[in-house]
């Protein structure tokens, strides 16, 4: 990975994510003068700087997806419209793009082990990032989902969570086939509709007006909304992986 942007946000936002994404593709390694994101993708589009805003772009907002499934509350991460490049006649040339379009996420306080010598120590275990990410190759529905999740705001609607949810559900083919699955509860599933679409239990927020019927006997807030979409998207990803 030759082409890296730099990345800036808290530490404790950097740390999650560096620990998430510290190898394989992309890659989001903590430097001498500060974080960067690399991928093959961006390799060679140094002199293309539309292309290499829209890449790195493209590439943060889905990290940020993954990180959003994964960790439930993250603070605000940006690009910063630098990028470095380490090809060709083994320098390390600095280049700034154009200003970026900042990509947030909830703040998850995670810190850095280091050894005995205060080097950070390296994860016993392959990070969980990558992977996830690649499953975007074989899954056009991932990558929707990923979008959802990664747009830069910090919290979630119900809008942003039902369509999260419309997308697993079609990738498992029903409601009937979501619910076999069973990868939450069937009254979770029902929970989460009705909180989602009733304007009697989510008040504006929800994405109806008006809605025949009584109010589900359950309910769920916006909150617990958020962490029902994180656990079943994960679960769906743990499938496809599988």
């Amino acid at each position: 990975m030759a082409v890296k942007a730099r990345i800036e946000g808290h530490v404790f936002d950097l740390d999650t994510l560096c620990e998430l994404f510290s190898a394989g593709d992309p890659q989001i390694s903590k430097e001498d003068d500060g974080c960067y994101l690399g991928s093959h993708d961006m390799d060679g589009l140094i002199d293309e700087a539309g292309r290499l805003v829209e890449t790195a772009s493209r590439l943060l907002r889905r990290v940020v997806g993954v990180a959003r499934a994964l960790d439930s509350s993250f603070r605000p991460v940006a690009l910063t419209g630098q990028y470095t490049d380490d090809s060709g006649d083994g320098k390390r040339h600095h280049i700034v793009a154009a200003a970026m379009a900042e990509i947030r996420v909830k703040a998850f306080a995670v810190g850095v082990v280091t050894t005995a010598d205060g080097s950070p120590r390296q994860p016993v275990s392959p990070p969980q990032g990558p992977p996830y990410m690649q499953l975007v190759k074989a899954h056009p529905d991932v990558s929707d989902v990923l979008d959802i999740l990664g747009k830069p705001s910090v919290s979630m609607t119900w809008v942003d969570l039902y369509k999260v949810y419309e997308v697993v559900r079609h990738n498992a083919g029903s409601d009937t086939a979501l619910k076999a699955k069973a990868w939450v509860p069937e009254s979770d599933i029902s929970a989460f509709t009705g909180s989602a679409n009733r304007p009697d239990v989510s008040g504006s927020e929800a994405r109806h007006a008006r809605l025949p019927g009584s109010s589900p006997k359950r309910t769920m807030t916006l909150a617990e909304g958020e962490a029902f979409i994180r656990k079943l998207v994960v679960a769906w990803w743990d499938s496809l992986s599988e």
